[in-house]
């Protein structure tokens, strides 16, 4: 398994993603990273789901712990760094053969992010559904968060991801590419994580630090971690410091 260079998470890349290739759908994909990558390798960008390597998951050795967190907490897998599992070119039933895969894997926690929330809510209620009688509810090894990276963004996709059955619920506030108010309803009553992030690259659009600033406070004030992950740099990002140091905080419970 890949080690992952993203500061919030231990593994990405390789058969963690089983869906590669994508389609923009709002502001914060104008610099995809990913389909840079792509491009420059002279690879196609397409929507491309890897069956195989869903199933590849199980047999791998995965770490008794986190690299990151450190002991007492589970190893975290980031799943479709390239590309998005709820993608309308995604189907149900390969969603929920994913889901179930990862379900089975409680010793490792799966972190899923999405831009497409809606259809996100559909497929996890299409999941348990159709597993009634042997699934209650989702495993808490599996994480749901959306990518929200303005205001805009922030009042479509939050309401959603909150009405999605999950462990634990976070939110991706990157490239931040404005300041962002996170309704007091939203911090109290079922958001678990906050992560910031500023975009990188050579066309980074402008960051300004104050609406880091702003978004820290906010999660300070209602007790809800939250994860620095970059300042505006060529690439990757600077690091991103709050009051003179780096936030670095994960969700408490070792679910």
């Amino acid at each position: 398994m890949k080690q992952s260079a993203i500061g919030w998470t231990d593994f990405s890349g390789g058969d963690l993603n089983f869906v590669t290739g994508c389609t923009p759908v709002s502001e914060g994909c104008k610099n995809c990273y990913a389909k840079a990558i792509y491009e420059r390798f002279g690879r196609d960008f397409d929507v491309t789901i890897h069956p195989q390597k869903i199933m590849a998951l199980r047999g791998h050795d995965w770490p008794q712990w986190s690299p990151k967190r450190g002991p007492g907490y589970k190893p975290m897998a980031f799943v479709c760094d390239t590309g998005d599992l709820f993608h309308e070119d995604v189907s149900s039933p390969f969603a929920s053969g994913a889901i179930d895969v990862m379900s089975d894997l409680r010793r490792v926690t799966f972190q899923v992010l999405t831009k497409r929330p809606e259809r996100m809510r559909e497929m996890v209620g299409a999941y348990l559904d159709a597993n009634r009688g042997r699934v209650s509810h989702m495993p808490s090894n599996i994480w749901f968060g959306v990518t929200a990276e303005n205001q805009a963004r922030v009042d479509e996709r939050i309401p959603v991801l909150l009405n999605t059955p999950a462990a634990l619920r976070f939110v991706s506030i990157e490239p931040m590419l404005g300041p962002v108010s996170l309704a007091p309803e939203w911090l109290d009553h079922g958001l678990d994580w906050v992560i910031c992030g500023a975009e990188s690259g050579p066309k980074r659009r402008e960051f300004d630090q104050g609406w880091a600033e702003s978004l820290y406070a906010q999660c300070a004030e209602a007790g809800i971690p939250f994860f620095g992950k970059q300042s505006s740099g060529l690439r990757p990002g600077e690091p991103l410091y709050i009051d003179g140091k780096q936030v670095l905080e994960w969700p408490c419970p070792s679910v």
